[in-house]
């Protein structure tokens, strides 16, 4: 029971991500507007070009989060490599179900091209992981 504390971080981001994920497609965009809206005063980009990637930024960027909170939850209850490889299947199958959500929020679609964006935001942030590691033990 003591280590299950450990995962109240993975779990309130989870809550997070499907909240975000409930919003319908005109909120989804007025969110990521707001925030190019500001960026196009700095950099001359197409409009369309740099909403695109600031979602998948975004979605890069929660599900980074989302494996670094799931590999500290199991920090210490199974060996260094199965942390890195569980953290990334259940980040993986978040993402399947979370766009499988969206396919049921007006203007949204849920999109296997979104999953894989998730999953390489979890990747990035498993390598940054191992990068960390084998910084501080260089014999692994």
């Amino acid at each position: 029971m003591k280590k299950l504390k450990y995962f109240i971080p993975a779990i309130i981001w989870m809550i997070f991500i499907f909240i975000m994920s409930h919003t319908n497609g005109n909120e989804s965009s007025n969110q990521s507007n707001f925030i190019v809206k500001i960026v196009l005063e700095f950099i001359n980009i197409n409009h369309e070009t740099l909403s695109f990637m600031i979602r998948k930024i975004a979605h890069m960027s929660e599900y980074a989060i989302l494996l670094l909170f799931i590999y500290y939850g199991l920090y210490k209850t199974i060996t260094y490599k199965y942390q890195l490889l569980i953290s990334l299947l259940i980040t993986f199958i978040y993402a399947c179900s979370d766009e499988f959500h969206q396919l049921f929020i007006p203007g949204r679609s849920g999109q296997f091209m979104d999953v894989l964006i998730d999953t390489s935001g979890a990747l990035i942030m498993l390598l940054i992981i191992y990068l960390w590691q084998k910084r501080k033990k260089p014999n692994q």
